[in-house]
């Protein structure tokens, strides 16, 4: 039994249930880097609270997962979960990136986060393959 899915599931249950409070963030974190870009010159002061810091960790997290799902595609018994969560986790990112009609939900404020359907269907198959390795 390895503990990495179990902790992966853990994460994905956390993004599960605070998924508009990391679109928000997310949303935020982009507007400061074009802003930044646009004007090279100017100072800026970003003020960090315990929210963003979760945000922190939740994206150092999901590098995190990015590199386990790579170490499963070195294993040869377990490429194909690997391949699956990776795949999963890229039609999750694809989708709310490109916009595909049904998959995302805009607010008035003009945040963009996953709809419900999508969401219980992504994360329902990524906790299935998580919890099929942490039987292994």
């Amino acid at each position: 039994m390895s503990f990495f899915p179990l902790f992966f599931i853990c994460i994905k249950m956390y993004a599960f249930i605070n998924a508009r409070e990391l679109a928000y963030f997310l949303h935020n974190f982009a507007n400061i880097l074009r802003h930044r870009r646009e004007n090279p010159g100017s100072k800026q002061i970003i003020y960090m609270d315990k929210t963003g810091l979760r945000f922190i960790f939740y994206l150092a997290t999901d590098i995190l997962f990015l590199l386990y799902c790579l170490y499963l595609l070195s294993d040869e018994s377990t490429w194909k979960p690997g391949f699956l969560l990776l795949s999963i986790s890229a039609m999750e990112a694809y989708a709310l990136r490109a916009r595909i009609y049904g998959t995302y939900v805009k607010d008035k404020l003009g945040f963009v986060y996953s709809s419900m359907w999508f969401r219980h269907l992504m994360t329902g198959m990524s906790l299935f393959i998580l919890l099929e390795l942490f039987e292994i």
